[in-house]
Order: structure tokens, then sequence, then C-alpha cells
């Protein structure tokens, strides 16, 4: 092999390792709905997890509980001023939706708009899908929850969404 051919190999192996560790990157997609975010969590995707449990109380009183709690709890905009040799200001806007689908169904989902917007991916409308829930009526005293998250990171929210659901009393999770 010619002086020429070696460097031009040299340079094909090197772009080609270039694009195999770029593809990954660019294959990373952001669910652009619910049904996408619950989709992925459900198929078993590697940081999200799937949970389901049966509360001993009717469909409507624990929708009406988290009606109750959900938007003075999570409806909120988390600012910080942090100073790391300037000063960098950002926030987080939390949204939260509860709504019923039938008289025997209702779905809460938890979306979050990240000030500055990280590089790389289009958010969708309202923000990241963080956490979803499936409600479901499952007797006359008893629902059933099908909770959708992030196996890392918001479990406080997680925790008092799941104790609102139960009936005990709980606070407002901390946000970040």
């Amino acid at each position: 092999m010619t002086g020429p051919q070696l460097r031009l190999r040299t340079a094909l192996i090197g772009l080609g390792a270039l694009l195999l560790t770029a593809l990954p990157a660019g294959a990373i997609d952001v669910p652009q709905t619910r049904e996408e975010f619950v989709r992925v969590v459900s198929g078993g995707s590697r940081g999200g997890k799937m949970e389901t449990f049966v509360v001993d109380r009717g469909f409507d009183e624990v929708y009406r509980t988290l009606e109750a709690r959900t938007t003075p709890c999570l409806d909120v905009e988390i600012r910080r001023t942090a100073y790391v040799g300037y000063v960098e200001r950002s926030s987080s806007d939390y949204n939260p939706t509860l709504k019923k689908i039938g008289s025997d169904r209702a779905e809460f989902t938890l979306q979050v708009v990240h000030r500055p917007r990280g590089v790389g991916h289009t958010p969708p409308v309202g923000g990241l899908y963080v956490m979803a829930a499936d409600l479901k009526r499952a007797g006359a005293s008893r629902t059933e929850v099908v909770l959708y998250r992030p196996s890392i990171g918001f479990k406080d929210i997680a925790k008092s969404l799941i104790q609102w659901a139960d009936g005990s009393d709980s606070d407002c999770p901390k946000l970040k």
C-alpha cells in the first residue's frame, strides 16, 4: 500500500468510527405525545418503569383527590440561579393534566419545560413527558392505577401521586 492509499484508508476508518459513535445520539427519539411516552415506557425501555397497583378507594373519590392535589402541587415553575464563573439562570415549568376518559377511566400526565432548552432534542408542546398514569374503575370501591415514569428521578412525585391515590395525606413533593 502506498502512502496516499494508507492515508485514505486511515481517514475512512476514522470517518466510519466517528459515524458509528454519532448515530446513537441522532437515533434518540423524544416522545412527542402521551401515547408515545406510554408505549415507550410500557415496552420496557431502559430508563423507564411501569407500575400497576390497586387502591381500595372508588374511582370518583381517587379522581377528586388527584384533581384537588395535582394543580396546586405540580403546576409550578421552579427558578434557579447559580454562579458558575458567571450568573446562570434556568427554570423548569411543570405542567400536569388530569382528564376523564369516559365514566370509569382517567389519564394523568406530567410534562416539564426546561429553560434554557437542552441541545439536540425537540420537545413536544407542553414540555417533555416525564410521567403518566392511567386510572381505571376496578369495582365499586377499588381503582387500578398504572404509573409510567422514569426509573431515575421524579421519585418524590411518583410517591406523592401513589399516596394521593391511596387516600393518604401527603404534602406536595419538592420539585427541582
